[in-house]
């Protein structure tokens, strides 16, 4: 997939977890069309007891979901996560996409102070450093929707 003009300069800080797609940032995630389970990431299968396991496909999530839960971190994550600078005090929320699989990642907007479980909100990227090359580099993130 191409990325969207505002993206040049960005790379993910681990591939194959999340794209830049027309309509915004899309998480990537596998579907077992015999079970109906989501996986994330896309190779880490986890199917249902006794699925037959035919069928897996590579999809990506809908750019929307609900936080459904979240906590305020008040320490910097150990490696191999890598940051520019101390960016503590951060929010991670869980956030439940219409697929039914919850994925966990920082919250950009609003501060922690402002956030609610049941909040629409939608992926988008958060950079944790430059490289040498003077491109950030990102991982995924939610911010809240304004609806």
């Amino acid at each position: 997939m191409e990325e969207k003009d505002s993206e040049k300069g960005k790379i993910p800080a681990l591939p194959d977890l999340f794209t830049w797609s027309e309509d915004g940032v899309r998480i990537r995630s596998a579907k077992c069309n015999s079970c109906g389970t989501y996986f994330f990431p896309e190779y880490h299968e986890q199917h249902r007891p006794g699925c037959s396991r035919e069928g897996v496909e590579n999809v990506l999530l809908s750019k929307e979901g609900e936080l459904v839960s979240y906590t305020i971190m008040h320490y910097m994550p150990p490696p191999p996560f890598k940051t520019q600078e101390d960016i503590t005090p951060y929010t991670i929320g869980m956030v439940e996409f219409p697929e039914g699989i919850q994925i966990c990642g920082i919250v950009v907007e609003p501060g922690p102070n402002k956030l609610k479980t049941g909040a629409k909100v939608e992926t988008t990227t958060y950079t944790l450093y430059k490289d040498d090359d003077g491109r950030d580099v990102v991982t995924w993130a939610f911010r809240v929707l304004n609806k």
